[in-house]
């Protein structure tokens, strides 16, 4: 599969600038969508073969692109999950820090791309923001929460379109779950950890309503919330994990395990990738 990522800022041509991404290989070239609008994530078609002439060899941190690692993470799940798969989880990875997806270009300060795949005879968007470090005081962590149970992300995605034709209800719920996001993001941005709490066990009630949460998942949720701001599922549900925002993360973590969880206590505003060892004689890549 060839990939593109949308760039910042496009070319005076008014074609939208982006990368090329073989996602079996890891070959990539800069290239420009035909039509001149932003680049899809996904493009057929064959690239010009690539030349160790035109190519560098980079070490250390420079070998390492924020985005670059976020597109590629993002086509092999897409892959993996039958394109059913949002760039969250590879932007958080990539960038570090606190990071948002939206319909719609939020703040052209602390946008990064917009990432476009294909989803059946439609188009899914997405426009990626990178925010920076979380400032919401000392001493709070966030506790995950394992369940243990295995719930394919294709499969909750799925079943909740299923609903979606029968009860319209989750529309609305959907729709409040927008609105609950940008609540929540002016919470953080303002430093209320107890707004950003309550945010976040409201959305967990949003998405028992959509039916992605798990009576495993329930619990390990109302174990969490006495010794916490808010606690939430996260991911696509059906079991996997939840989350606590917490000031006192030994707490929470023994009220969950207590209630069958594994659990993992993680700081705030982590960084993103970065390169911890390069193999002799660097990393071939185009200038």
């Amino acid at each position: 599969a060839r990939a593109f990522v949308g760039r910042p800022a496009p070319p005076p041509s008014g074609a939208a600038i982006g990368r090329r991404v073989d996602a079996s290989t890891g070959d990539w070239l800069e290239g420009f969508a035909s039509d001149g609008s932003e680049p899809n994530l996904f493009q057929g078609g064959e690239g010009p073969p690539r030349s160790e002439h035109d190519a560098i060899r980079v070490h250390g941190e420079s070998a390492v692109s924020a985005e670059e690692a976020s597109l590629l993470g993002h086509v092999a799940e897409a892959l993996s999950q039958d394109g059913r798969a949002s760039p969250m989880d590879t932007l958080a990875s990539a960038y570090g820090g606190l990071v948002l997806l939206s319909d719609r270009m939020e703040d052209q300060n602390t946008w990064v791309m917009r990432r476009t795949m294909p989803a059946g005879d439609s188009e899914r968007s997405w426009e990626l923001h990178h925010l920076g470090d979380v400032a919401l005081g000392e001493g709070l962590s966030l506790v995950v929460g394992h369940t243990g149970i295995n719930a394919p992300t294709t499969n909750m995605v799925a079943g909740v379109a299923k609903r979606r034709s029968t009860d319209k209800g989750i529309d609305d719920a959907m729709n409040a779950i927008g609105t609950l996001v940008h609540r929540g993001l002016e919470a953080l941005l303002a430093g209320d950890a107890e707004a950003v709490g309550r945010a976040m066990t409201e959305n967990h009630l949003l998405l028992r309503r959509i039916g992605v949460s798990h009576p495993k998942l329930e619990a390990l949720v109302s174990a969490a919330l006495p010794t916490s701001l808010g606690a939430k599922l996260t991911g696509a549900g059906g079991g996997g994990c939840m989350i606590a925002l917490t000031r006192n993360a030994k707490a929470t973590s023994e009220a969950i395990e207590l209630a069958g969880g594994r659990t993992w206590i993680t700081p705030l505003g982590t960084p993103g990738a970065r390169l911890e060892a390069c193999p002799e004689g660097g990393l071939l890549r185009q200038d």
